[in-house]
């Protein structure tokens, strides 16, 4: 490879050091945000609108039956509105998307249409909501999601640190397992990728961490405050600003894959925690339909749905 700034901007080092930092940010930033420790309903738009639909807020009687019926049938239109019409039709047909030829980041697609999708039929749910009158004002949906800030913020914590360490984890490994830097870590590198080696440390490291983090978030073992002691105080402007931070971060780690943007490329790259590059099965479907759906899951789109899913649950909500 040429050593220029693509060189160096895509170095192992240089990833493996974006995506640990983006990790201690997101710690960093939960810890001085106040609003973790707030007893106050949490509200979030879009989001919030999505978690009350599905968990909370569920009436007495028929309406429940009908609300599980609508946010059951904004699954199906969302994952059927992503898949025919944003990714095969725009993204595909129109557009000519390389990174979304073949079926690849179909999931994501989807995803993100079930969000919208379900936040329009919440709509939906409220105007039949004003058939039963006032009986029926408190189970409304709105961005309120029923559960406090302290309580949201523990459980965004906990997935921001599935989110976020796994694709450090995930960078780690591809970085142990590439050939574009021969001179990078040769001793380790031989070692990591021998035998199951690997796959092993792998989850060992994925599932001890995970139980400490999670243990000490949800049992608030490690008072930040008293550790702390205004060392590094933070304002609204700062965390705002880190948080802002965090999100650019974030879209870097995108940057920094070799195959960006496409997500086209020929390396033996496997995924993480397994030993193989790829994973295929047939979805077994009625014969009159006359068609094979055949799953393919590759791990180009799935570290892309890994940052843009997983990490920074809440990062948004604290602008």
């Amino acid at each position: 490879m040429e050593k220029d700034f693509r060189y160096y901007f895509q170095h192992p080092y240089c990833r493996i050091f974006v995506a640990y930092f983006v990790t201690f940010c997101n710690f960093l930033i939960y810890a001085e945000d106040p609003v973790a420790h707030s007893l106050k309903e949490c509200n979030i738009p879009v989001i919030g609108n999505d978690f009350a639909f599905v968990c909370t807020r569920y009436p007495p009687n028929a309406w429940s039956l009908l609300k599980v019926v609508l946010w059951l049938s904004a699954i199906i239109v969302g994952i059927l509105v992503g898949k025919f019409l944003f990714h095969r039709l725009l993204f595909t047909r129109l557009f000519r998307i390389k990174m979304f030829q073949d079926d690849q980041g179909s999931w994501m697609v989807m995803f993100l249409c079930v969000v919208v999708v379900m936040f329009i039929f919440s709509f939906l749910y409220n105007a039949f909501l004003l058939i039963g009158g006032d009986s029926t004002l408190p189970y409304r949906i709105s961005d309120l999601m029923g559960v406090s800030n302290s309580f949201f913020m523990k459980a965004a914590a906990c997935g921001t640190w599935c989110g976020d360490f796994f694709t450090a984890w995930m960078v780690t490994d591809m970085m142990l397992q590439e050939r574009l830097y021969p001179t990078w870590a040769p001793g380790f590198r031989k070692w990591w990728t021998t035998g199951y080696r690997r796959v092993i440390a792998f989850w060992i490291i994925v599932l001890l961490m995970s139980f400490i983090v999670i243990f000490v978030i949800t049992t608030d073992y490690i008072e930040w405050d008293k550790l702390n002691r205004g060392f590094l105080p933070t304002n609204e402007v700062s965390r705002a600003f880190l948080a802002s931070f965090i999100l650019v971060f974030d879209i870097i780690i995108v940057m920094q894959d070799w195959d960006f943007p496409h997500f086209i490329s020929v390396l033996d790259i496997k995924l993480p925690g397994l030993d193989t590059a790829h994973i295929k099965f047939q979805v077994p479907i009625p014969d009159f339909l006359k068609k094979e759906i055949l799953v393919h899951i590759t791990g180009k789109m799935f570290r892309l749905v890994t940052v843009l899913q997983g990490s920074d649950q809440y990062v948004g909500t604290r602008v």
